[in-house]
């Protein structure tokens, strides 16, 4: 079965001034995907979303929407729905005349306009504010409102410029699960630009980390998560421990590494290139790491002996960081499994599985 892309970006890059902002950018995005612009401030993430939206033309490359080139296109002609950070509604208007607004400007009969600004209203499950005015909205439900008004125009692409970033954790929660109820049911396909990665996790059926203007890696959540292609990718998604060290032995995938604290362990290679005595950055997420309070070494290729130094209780896991030699590693203990006696100054021994490591080469005098 032939794949049906929405849009397409071919080789794009963006300057101001000397500043290349985006930089080769190259995406083919399927029909009802919804895929996530990720990355820090200054990325390009937003810039790249502006080029899509008509508000930003490329300074080179193609950049086509359902098959047309849409360079020079103006953003009223694209057929698509965008949805700021802020929510930018009209403050004098009510509800259903802030959603019907687009569809006025189309010229949609009156009774049309009734009708889909109803279902819309339902859809984002408001219907009962449509008569009031948007200071007597909180800041979820207005930005509920903001997404009904671009999905009433029935657009063929719905653009998410950091959506949920001015509302509260529980707010973002609550309308980050509406977001992806919304987006499966009506099939739109959907970019969703967020330095959140949890939101992209969450959201996205793949997902592109940028870093300075470039692709770091295109992927599913799984794979972004579970094989990161770089070393900047590993560290921006998720949180992990690094232990800088030393490359002693490389034999084909199987890496045989020393910590600066004096430890040996083993890792695969995942096709990276090392050479004997490479310094190296060692890395093992603290989900992955195993705490038990008895040396069990001859069970396990990778263990390292610690002392705790801090626990915190999270609800559906507790966090404990372990000391190290030299370095200090950030454990999580699901609740409910024996945590009993990790207090401050206890010796505990972490164990991982050698695939469970990642390893890359460090620079210069980096340490």
């Amino acid at each position: 079965m032939s794949r049906s892309i929405d849009v397409e970006l071919v080789n794009i890059q963006k300057k101001f001034g000397d500043n290349v902002v985006v930089d080769s950018f190259n995406l083919q995005i399927e029909k009802g995907e919804c895929i996530s612009f990720l990355g820090p401030s200054g990325c390009g993430k937003t810039t790249t979303l502006n080029m899509i939206a008509g508000f930003l033309e490329p300074d080179q490359g193609d950049l086509l929407i359902k098959g047309k080139r849409m360079n020079g296109v103006p953003s009223n002609k694209r057929e698509l729905g965008m949805v700021f950070q802020t929510y930018s509604l009209f403050p004098h208007m009510t509800i259903f005349e802030n959603v019907a607004y687009g569809l006025k400007l189309r010229k949609v009969g009156k009774a049309e306009i009734a009708e889909r600004v109803r279902k819309v209203l339902e859809l984002v499950k408001l219907p009962h504010v449509a008569d009031r005015y948007p200071k007597q909205l909180s800041g979820g439900q207005r930005q509920r409102i903001a997404i009904a008004r671009a999905l009433v125009t029935e657009p063929s692409l719905l653009l998410l410029d950091e959506p949920l970033s001015n509302l509260d954790a529980k707010l973002r929660e609550e309308l980050r699960d509406e977001l992806k109820r919304l987006q499966q049911e009506i099939g739109v396909t959907t970019i969703f630009v967020t330095h959140d990665q949890e939101e992209a996790l969450y959201l996205s059926n793949r997902i592109v980390v940028l870093d300075h203007g470039k692709v770091e890696q295109i992927g599913t959540p799984w794979d972004i998560y579970n094989r990161p292609a770089s070393e900047f990718v590993h560290t921006f998604i998720g949180k992990s421990n690094r232990m800088p060290g030393t490359l002693l032995k490389s034999e084909g995938e199987q890496l045989l590494l020393r910590t600066e604290a004096g430890f040996t362990l083993q890792a695969p290679a995942r096709g990276r290139t090392f050479t004997g005595n490479q310094p190296v950055s060692i890395y093992v997420r603290p989900e992955k790491i195993r705490l038990v309070v008895a040396d069990t070494a001859a069970e396990s290729a990778n263990q390292v002996k610690g002392t705790v130094k801090l626990t915190s209780f999270l609800g559906a896991y507790t966090e404990c960081e372990v000391e190290v030699g030299g370095d200090v590693l950030t454990v999580r203990i699901e609740t409910g499994n024996e945590d009993a006696g990790l207090t401050a100054g206890s010796t505990v021994f972490l164990q991982w599985k050698s695939e469970d490591v990642f390893v890359f080469a460090r620079k210069g005098n980096e340490r």
